[in-house]
């Protein structure tokens, strides 16, 4: 399989061509040559200098092998920007929730400055990143990572809640803890191979700003 696609490459790169277009070229291979064939790809299609359109539900490769990519919902194009761009700066909650975002709550913006929002969630109050104007008063969700909550949070720092620990699930190389914080429930993720919090604890958590996005309620 590996060895078809690339002699399927070499035949549409012989011409010359202005524009590649591949649509999951490697969606039939298994994972560990998925990987090196991922990874020869982005080598090849940068030697030979051509610009590549290419489109696959595999988020991991799109971010190592896109320079920029672009999130589509139902033939309409939400976002295009680099990787990083789209991960920390979403543009509505569909392309938050496509990339990862798998937590949201429900809340009511009560202040706003520039690009930030401070929304009250159950009784609680958690800032904001506010990709769209939104007026106070006015109805949020509020989409976090798993990955970027900040487990065992110091006092002092921004967005810090205590939380109880519900479940836990050891998976090797993380651990997936679901934690009930701020009127709901939530999944954080710790990396590395020990778990260090137990079911019933509580747990100081805390998420910057900058990493917890407030869109408009209607956004689905």
């Amino acid at each position: 399989g590996g060895q078809m696609q690339r002699v399927a490459l070499a035949r549409s790169m012989v011409y010359q061509p202005q524009i590649l277009l591949l649509d999951e070229p490697l969606s039939n291979l298994d994972a560990l040559l998925r990987i090196r064939l991922r990874d020869d790809l982005r080598k090849i299609v940068k030697a030979a200098g051509l610009t590549a359109l290419y489109v696959t539900h595999d988020q991991a490769e799109a971010v190592v092998l896109g320079d920029r990519i672009g999130v589509m919902r139902e033939g309409v194009l939400l976002q295009m920007a680099p990787a990083e761009e789209i991960y920390n700066r979403p543009t509505d909650l569909f392309v938050a929730g496509f990339t990862g975002a798998s937590n949201v709550l429900d809340g009511k913006v009560v202040e706003r400055s520039d690009k930030f929002a401070t929304i009250e969630i159950a009784g609680q109050r958690l800032r904001a990143w506010m990709p769209r104007d939104m007026a106070v008063g006015a109805a949020a969700k509020v989409a976090l990572r798993p990955e970027n909550m900040q487990l065992g949070a110091a006092e002092g720092v921004a967005n810090r809640f205590i939380a109880k620990v519900t479940d836990r699930r050891y998976q090797g190389t993380q651990t997936a803890y679901d934690l009930g914080v701020l009127g709901g429930a939530i999944e954080a993720l710790e990396f590395g191979t020990a778990a260090h919090y137990a079911v019933g604890a509580d747990l100081p958590i805390a998420i910057s700003p900058e990493l917890c996005w407030a869109y408009p309620a209607t956004e689905r």
